[in-house]
């Protein structure tokens, strides 16, 4: 079952009467522990949820939004993390603290999760608000200052689209759900594999024209990951998706040998000739996952979803591979 939101956890609590405080960090600068838009929620008792960083920086927040979830004036709390705390990380935080009971409109809309929308908050601790999405707003994970406010845009679920519920998939799914994907599952059923707890959705089957009919379309937000049992539906699979540039992410399970094998086989194909056909290879992340030199399936869970949290965050994933079973270090050029 998915952990409630803070936003849940700030309407249940002051649906029970207790006073509560958001703290939001809207400016990070330098080295620091959690960077814009990360929040935490604190109680008029001191019992919190979320974190902003830990350590010296989150006790003085704490401490400050607990006096705000009593009734004290909104405040941001600036700190030099060196200067003024002696912590190691450097850089410096500023947290707006907000009250909740005046944000408690916008609480509610947040805790119900329904549609993509913007959230404002301003740094000077008046009320949070929520608005329809503009065109100008930040994308999803990347939220942005603009006239005194902090806008992020949310209600928007990443899907991933995981054919296979082979070993690694079984245990890449429930890491997945855990960091906030929509994961659709994929598989053919031959096996008498079922619809996991983890999966958002079940498909029965491994062709992506009648995956992309049940599920209404493919998204710019979609990351489809080949992770199947057997390699030849692995190149089918890839000969048919390899040239949707209209999705985020396409990455493919096995060995450097594999893919030099399905890359020679789709230029045979005339699927990678010239230029474009350059591009669709490149966008291919295969092997797939960061290069952490995994080799169980729950090692390989880690490196894939390693991977989609980098390109979720930088917005571009690391040149590095996650590879059974001839794992070597990358050279400078490959990175």
């Amino acid at each position: 079952m998915p952990r409630p939101s803070l936003y849940a956890i700030a309407l249940g609590a002051l649906e029970k009467g207790r006073g509560v405080a958001i703290a939001t960090v809207v400016g990070a600068h330098g080295s620091t522990p959690r960077h814009l838009g990360a929040r935490m929620l604190v109680a008029d008792d001191g019992e919190q949820w979320g974190t902003v960083g830990g350590g010296r920086i989150e006790q003085l927040v704490v401490e400050a939004a607990r006096e705000v979830a009593r009734g004290a004036t909104p405040r941001v709390v600036r700190q030099h993390l060196v200067r003024d705390l002696a912590m190691c990380c450097g850089g410096s935080m500023e947290v707006a603290l907000t009250p909740g009971a005046p944000s408690r409109e916008a609480i509610a809309q947040l805790a119900a999760a329904k549609g993509p929308h913007t959230i404002v908050t301003p740094i000077d601790g008046a009320p949070i608000t929520v608005r329809a999405v503009r065109d100008d707003d930040p994308p999803l994970h990347h939220p942005k200052i603009a006239g005194g406010e902090l806008l992020e845009k949310v209600g928007v679920r990443e899907r991933a689209i995981v054919y296979g519920l082979g070993h690694v998939a079984r245990n890449l799914g429930p890491l997945l759900a855990q960091l906030g994907f929509e994961v659709i599952a994929c598989d053919d059923g031959e096996t008498g594999a079922t619809a996991p707890a983890w999966a958002a959705r079940f498909i029965e089957s491994f062709d992506p024209a009648e995956v992309e009919r049940e599920l209404g379309g493919l998204r710019a937000d979609d990351h489809v990951l080949i992770v199947t049992r057997d390699h030849a539906i692995d190149q089918k699979l890839l000969e048919q998706l390899i040239a949707r540039e209209d999705i985020a992410y396409l990455g493919m399970i096995g060995s450097r040998g594999k893919v030099g094998r399905f890359k020679k086989r789709l230029e045979a194909k005339g699927l990678l000739d010239g230029d474009e056909g350059a591009r669709r290879w490149q966008r291919l992340r295969a092997p797939i996952g960061l290069d952490i030199a995994a080799e169980t399936p729950e090692e390989i869970a880690i490196a894939i979803a390693a991977e989609l949290v980098a390109l979720r965050r930088r917005g571009v994933a690391p040149r590095t591979r996650s590879v059974v079973g001839d794992w070597r270090p990358l050279r400078p050029e490959e990175t």
